[in-house]
């Protein structure tokens, strides 16, 4: 049995875009996704560039690119990415909610705060706009409006580490310690998570540890009371080393390692040996 030419460019056609899709833009930007949650951010730039290649209005990729611009470090090149991301949609989300990391990070939280209520009046319930809102909270002190936010977001995604580490990050503010450090061992049982985000959650719990711990050694009963901080400073270092060995640079963790050290040395003071 023949056959026909019509059936032939069926199928052509039918293969032909099996293969586009496949090394189309959706595809590179999916890598990118990967690649950044794995902090490889060359990867993740090299393969969000491959999908802007083949779609130069690609949302998804333009603010993936402007994130991995973010993590490096490089405002001036994330603002780029953000600002054609927004003209390729202008009430996209990620692209609102990048530009206002951009202006945050730069130092001018009134446009940070404008591009969030702009994005918030198209997308209110959106949980990255939501975060982003929280976290400008906490950066000009408004702990319980931050508080309040990321309690919302951790209800409604309880798998996501990235709202958890906020949550904790305004209970440190709140000086809620052992309510962070009770989030953060949640979180670090939650699979993949991004890399960066176990690393911060790892930075934090020996923050966490540290703070919980002052003021707790009573000269006049070291027996009971230098012990159980001396066992929390141990689990300070070792998320201090855990943080490290995960590969991400973490400005701050030499400071946090510093901490450890410091709060030792006056447990040292006040009961020796």
């Amino acid at each position: 049995m023949s056959v026909s030419d019509a059936s032939i460019r069926a199928l052509c056609a039918a293969v032909f875009g099996f293969f586009l899709g496949a090394c189309g833009a959706d595809h590179y930007a999916a890598k990118g996704k990967t690649a950044q949650d794995a902090h490889d951010l060359p990867a993740a730039e090299r393969h969000y560039r491959d999908a802007i290649a083949r779609d130069p209005t690609h949302v998804e990729a333009l603010a993936g690119l402007g994130w991995v611009y973010l993590l490096a470090g490089q405002s001036e090149a994330a603002d780029a990415a953000f600002t054609q991301c927004r003209k390729a949609d202008s009430i996209n989300a990620e692209c609102l909610r990048g530009s206002a990391s951009v202006a945050s990070a730069k130092g001018n939280p009134g446009e940070a705060r404008r591009l969030l209520n702009e994005a918030l009046e198209t997308h209110p319930q959106h949980s990255g706009v939501l975060s982003s809102s929280a976290l400008l909270d906490l950066a000009a002190g408004r702990v319980e409006e931050a508080l309040r936010r990321y309690e919302q977001l951790v209800d409604r995604e309880p798998t996501r580490a990235e709202y958890r580490l906020g949550l904790v990050e305004a209970l440190m503010r709140a000086k809620r310690h052992l309510e962070a450090l009770d989030q953060i061992e949640k979180a670090l049982t939650l699979r993949n998570a991004p890399k960066r985000t176990r690393a911060m959650l790892l930075q934090t719990q020996a923050r966490a540890l540290v703070a919980a711990s002052a003021k707790r050694v009573d000269p006049g009963a070291c027996e009971s009371t230098a012990a159980p901080v001396r066992a929390w400073l141990d689990a300070a270092e070792q998320a201090v080393e855990s943080a490290r060995s995960v590969g991400v640079a973490l400005p701050d963790l030499p400071v946090v390692e510093r901490r450890v050290r410091n709060q030792r040395a006056r447990v040292s003071e006040l009961c020796p040996g």
